[in-house]
């Protein structure tokens, strides 16, 4: 079996048990060219059971969102998250990724967000594998941030909107601006 086959499996496993437990969620598909060597460092990563990341928009009790910057794009807001460990399931990843970069103990709540890639080899198109990528809703246990990861600029609750989010979390603030 190819690990283009491997991980499709596996995503395809992954998001069908996602939406056993947290119901329907959009998914979308994206093709990516990589250049030789980040592919073979990606193929790497799966054959250790890497299979993507995953991220969660907390909210506290007073509806205000956990956003965070991060040192290479400080200029962006965006959620909490980061990548697989092998062994977790897409939620554990989402809750220590939470955890890790504010500090925050977050309960899952369903998920706003899925994205399949499709990692292509830029010199071989037939070389593929793919990964997932779950964008999950969370509620703040507690909210005093403790930023523990260097790569985090800044982690902040909002009231309101920022300016700057990250493309994939747009839509998700719009429907939660109009929440508060």
């Amino acid at each position: 079996m190819t690990v283009e086959e491997r991980t499709r499996e596996e995503v395809d496993r992954r998001l069908e048990r996602l939406e056993a437990e947290y119901g329907a969620f959009p998914v979308a598909e994206e093709t990516v060219q990589n250049d030789p060597e980040f592919f073979e460092s990606g193929v790497e990563m799966v054959e250790e059971g890497w299979i993507g990341d995953a991220g969660a928009f907390v909210t506290d009790d007073e509806n205000r969102a956990l956003l965070i910057r991060h040192e290479s794009e400080p200029d962006q807001w965006g959620t909490p998250g980061g990548g697989h460990e092998p062994g977790e399931t897409m939620a554990e990843t989402a809750r220590r990724e939470v955890r890790e970069e504010t500090g925050i103990e977050a309960d899952l709540t369903g998920i706003f967000r899925g994205r399949r890639k499709t990692a292509v080899h830029a010199d071989d198109p037939e070389r593929r594998f793919q990964m997932l990528t779950v964008w999950f809703e969370g509620e703040a246990r507690a909210t005093e941030i403790d930023i523990g990861d260097d790569e985090i600029a800044e982690a902040r609750w909002f009231a309101e909107s920022p300016d700057a989010v990250h493309d994939f979390l747009e839509d998700r603030i719009r429907v939660w601006d109009n929440e508060t």
